[in-house]
């Protein structure tokens, strides 16, 4: 964490020492903003498990709110002495919407109350503000119409992005970083556009539902989803709050309300891994490289 945040959360938690202690389990469930015309943070979800904590975080969208994504976040106590799980006091994460930062710390004021400070910056260099916003979220029985899923086992390859290069050979153009193939493609035209994408969203993880024949490839950034635009991307825009995984004509498809967006044939178990992977990381773009028959396919927000 930077410096300045670094010195937000110290000022959050000498704020809050004063508040009571808390296991940390109460601040589990779900949480909606008390200010039904808030322009910010909506909803909150928050799960744990022993002394650990995992908070998912809404901001105002239109038509619907914008999923910023489960992180793992920090759980507090008055002094190091204390047993987190507990006398935990305050909850903190840090998300990364669009082009800014939020930290973001909780508190309890009740069993149905909570006090949430949020600290964002911007990173795009637009000269906006930075700015602070004291909120209270009170408990909903639904943040969301889909469940928040279970911790998902993904499937990933690690790679360098600044090291990916074209290179030719046995008829292909292929994308090498490190010394691992990525992709290969018939047309150099579309190599190029994927390494540009590669290259753009700085993606360094190569991942899969399904091997050998992976039924679902996509590229994260860490453990992120790339954010974009790209100039010249061939993107379709879904809803994953609204998509949901159905059987049409006996195959398994991730669909969009009456849009199907990805085919499984019969393999039910990699549709339904692949849907909490997409609530997972807030994707909402699925992306091409060279349609009709994709050479590349890629997902982001």
């Amino acid at each position: 964490m930077n410096k300045t945040l670094m010195t937000l959360s110290s000022l959050a938690l000498l704020a809050f020492s004063s508040t009571g202690f808390a296991a940390l389990s109460d601040f589990k469930g779900n949480w909606i903003n008390a200010d039904n015309n808030t322009r910010g943070m909506t909803q909150l979800k928050i799960r744990t498990q022993g002394k650990r904590v995992w908070v998912r975080a809404f901001g105002q969208c239109h038509p619907s709110d914008c999923d910023w994504g489960e992180v793992k976040g920090a759980a507090y106590a008055n002094h190091a002495g204390q047993n987190l799980k507990r006398k935990a006091n305050l909850v903190s994460a840090e998300f990364k919407p669009g082009h800014s930062r939020t930290l973001v710390t909780i508190t309890k004021l009740n069993n149905n109350r909570l006090k949430v400070n949020s600290f964002t910056r911007f990173t795009d260099g637009s000269g906006r503000a930075n700015y602070h916003k004291s909120m209270v979220f009170r408990r909903a029985a639904i943040v969301n119409p889909f469940p928040f899923p279970n911790p998902v086992k993904e499937d990933c390859i690690r790679f360098n992005p600044d090291h990916a290069h074209l290179e030719r050979g046995a008829g292909k153009w292929r994308i090498v970083a490190n010394g691992m193939l990525l992709k290969s493609f018939d047309k150099k035209r579309e190599a190029r556009k994927a390494l540009r994408v590669i290259k753009r969203y700085k993606t360094n993880k190569q991942c899969f539902v399904g091997r050998p024949g992976p039924s679902l490839e996509y590229y994260l950034k860490g453990n992120k989803s790339p954010v974009g635009p790209m100039a010249g991307e061939d993107c379709i825009s879904f809803n994953p709050a609204n998509s949901k995984v159905k059987k049409i004509n006996n195959r398994w498809k991730i669909v969009d309300g009456n849009h199907w967006l990805m085919d499984f044939g019969n393999k039910k178990a990699e549709a339904r891994k692949a849907m909490r992977i997409i609530r997972k990381h807030g994707f909402s773009k699925s992306c091409f490289v060279g349609r009709p028959d994709p050479s590349m396919s890629y997902l982001r927000k």
